[in-house]
């Protein structure tokens, strides 16, 4: 099953976090990440805003592939970058399939 990993994102230093960004996407890919949104200008239907800017929803063939680039050497050797340049929440969701009517 498909796995999305969600990261709600606040950019604290834009310089950083695109270098992050260009480093991040193409180590995701060889894990079999595919980008699916890059959502903006957030607006709060119910509940308290988390105050974050953007959301990423990024999609990976498995969760164990996920978990694998997420506790990758390379991946973690970016993670100074993302923390410097950014706040973020970092969720991963196992999709399932829906009940059908």
């Amino acid at each position: 099953m498909p796995a999305y990993m969600i990261s709600q994102v606040t950019v604290t230093d834009q310089e950083k976090f695109q270098s992050y960004l260009a480093q991040t996407l193409p180590i995701g890919a060889k894990f079999g990440a595919k980008p699916i949104v890059l959502g903006v200008q957030p607006k709060t239907l119910t509940g308290e805003s988390d105050g974050h800017q953007m959301v990423f929803v990024i999609e990976f063939p498995t969760m164990e592939r996920l978990e694998a680039w997420h506790h990758s050497d390379e991946y973690k050797a970016i993670v100074p970058l993302r923390e410097e340049g950014s706040h973020q929440h970092m969720v991963a969701y196992e999709a399932k399939a829906l009940p059908q009517r």
